[in-house]
């Protein structure tokens, strides 16, 4: 997960963009567009968490730099993306790039350290002018379920949707990248208290955005909790992430326990679950309404939705 502070970037002298139109066709395990900015090919992945912009790895960004698409272009300092309690220093620029016909002005970024691995980078799908994104898996048996997600591109933190649990928000983002489900800090304790969730082992560590691995312990409920149609006896949290004022039930001591609270500065809070191909990969098609910011996932779900 990551939390980002953005400049939105316009395109002068383009007017109002038109409307998505159109259908693009995806493989659902490997969902890659090849694209290109000035004469320099670009393969993407193309990701359900990303936001409105496209996030280069750092040996990309410097063949755009070395080949640039017009003599004005350059990288800025950019915004820093925090991955949990990390924080990477930015670049960006305004490329021009052309995507289903359509000219375009676009934000690209690169943060140092790679983002994603097998391609050069990702790009956000609301940034792709499609009426409708098809993530396919060829082949695989019809699970015969739907479930329906409304989808709010959050300028920050990117596309997710919102639950709510225990009379809380939780937010959910769906990520075909991310190889494990995991919440953070705020999303577990309220899934605690919910659901009567305790914290036991710690998990090892999880890796997060840009490969950079954060503590985790796991989150065990008494009995199985279902999430976006997804069934979890247990749920790895990032404990010392975006907490905010989120804490968890206080769990009873043992004899002979020893408890030491260590003090730690506030940072805001994001109560988030992200889901990964621990589940995802039991579906054979996501469907993106980009008209009415629509999710649909057709999964084997663990109950019917």
């Amino acid at each position: 997960m990551i939390s980002l502070v953005l400049m939105a970037v316009g395109a002068p002298g383009l007017g109002a963009a038109p409307p998505p139109a159109g259908e693009l066709s995806l493989d659902l395990a490997d969902p890659v567009i090849s694209v290109k900015i000035g004469r320099v090919p670009l393969r993407l992945r193309v990701a359900l968490e990303q936001k409105r912009l496209i996030e280069l790895n750092p040996d990309a960004a410097e063949r755009l730099r070395a080949n640039p698409p017009h003599r004005d272009f350059s990288f800025g300092p950019g915004f820093e993306a925090l991955v949990g309690r990390e924080t990477l220093q930015g670049i960006e620029a305004a490329a021009p790039i052309t995507l289903n016909g359509r000219k375009m002005v676009v934000l690209v970024a690169s943060h140092g350290r790679d983002c994603c691995a097998g391609v050069d980078g990702e790009i956000g799908i609301g940034l792709l002018p499609y009426a409708m994104i098809r993530f396919v898996r060829a082949g695989a048996a019809d699970p015969g379920h739907e479930a329906d997600f409304l989808i709010d591109d959050d300028g920050e933190r990117g596309p997710e949707t919102m639950l709510r649990v225990g009379g809380a928000s939780l937010f959910v983002q769906f990520s075909l990248g991310r190889s494990d489900s995991v919440a953070t800090a705020a999303g577990g304790a309220i899934l605690a208290r919910a659901y009567g969730g305790r914290l036991t082992q710690a998990s090892g560590p999880a890796i997060a955005a840009f490969g950079i691995a954060r503590p985790t312990a796991m989150l065990s409920f008494p009995r199985g909790i279902t999430l976006a149609g997804f069934r979890f006896d247990q749920l790895a949290v990032r404990t010392a992430d975006f907490a905010g004022h989120f804490d968890f039930p206080a769990q009873p001591a043992q004899a002979g326990d020893i408890i030491v609270k260590k003090k730690v500065d506030q940072q805001a809070a994001w109560p988030m679950v992200l889901i990964g191909r621990d589940r995802l990969d039991r579906c054979t098609e996501a469907r993106f309404d980009s008209i009415a910011r629509k999710l649909t996932l057709r999964c084997a779900f663990d109950v019917a939705t």
